[in-house]
């Protein structure tokens, strides 16, 4: 199979041109630190089954990675991972609750249906599926609120278990993902400590399982890194 898209188009449908400087450089893009995968994430959202013109603008590709990338599902780590060191020296737990097990179901449910998506090449649909689904994560974390938790006498078991189902949530939306960031999954393994992820891991749960300590694993986009992505080369 042969996979073929329109042009990457810029600011509404504008053509690249280097003569007029409108574009973007993928050399200038790593030249300036850029990560990859931000591009990448931003390109597949808006990818589907069409051989359809990709434009790419600025203030959309800063929201995008912001709101979906670090916002909905890297946080879902970051409020929990840190609990899970501190408190219980990197150990999950398998009593997860039966809002938590609830939870989990509803990620799982729809493995087929993301997997059909992702084979006839319906990528942009996939991954708002998938950022559905990190929503509802993001509702259970709201809800239960950990960070309040903590603070609490004699809820070291509760907050034990919030944590594990965040960890365990983020585990399964990293594997609905890694076909679109190969490279952050790949961080995200190593910190769960577990095998290479495969589509089949969606069925299983982490359990009573010892994590790593958490770094981040993904920082924000800056405007202004995007304002030097975008500025039209110097004259010679």
């Amino acid at each position: 199979k042969v996979f073929v898209h329109g042009f990457i188009t810029v600011n509404g449908g504008e053509k690249m041109s280097k003569s007029r400087g409108t574009g973007i450089s993928p050399l200038k893009y790593l030249e300036l630190g850029l990560n990859a995968e931000w591009l990448r994430y931003y390109i597949a959202a808006k990818l589907n089954n069409r051989v359809e013109d990709i434009d790419f603008n600025p203030e959309d590709f800063v929201a995008r990675v912001n709101s979906d990338l670090v916002g909905k599902y890297i946080n879902i780590a970051s409020r929990a991972a840190g609990f899970v060191a501190k408190r219980f020296q990197g150990q999950l737990t398998a009593d997860l609750g039966e809002d938590g097990q609830a939870l989990l179901a509803q990620l799982a449910a729809p493995r087929a249906a993301i997997l059909e998506l992702f084979e006839t090449r319906e990528f942009g649909k996939a991954l708002r599926e998938i950022m559905l689904l990190a929503d509802r994560v993001n509702e259970y974390v709201d809800a239960n609120k950990p960070w309040e938790v903590a603070k609490q006498e004699g809820q070291d078991a509760r907050l034990q278990q919030v944590c594990s189902v965040c960890i365990e949530a983020f585990r399964l939306l990293s594997i609905y993902l890694k076909p679109v960031l190969p490279h952050l999954v790949a961080q995200v393994e190593q910190f769960l400590d577990v095998a290479p992820f495969t589509y089949a891991d969606l069925e299983g749960r982490l359990g009573a399982h010892t994590i790593r300590p958490y770094s981040h694993l993904m920082q924000r986009v800056t405007p202004e890194l995007l304002d030097q992505l975008m500025a039209p080369p110097a004259e010679a």
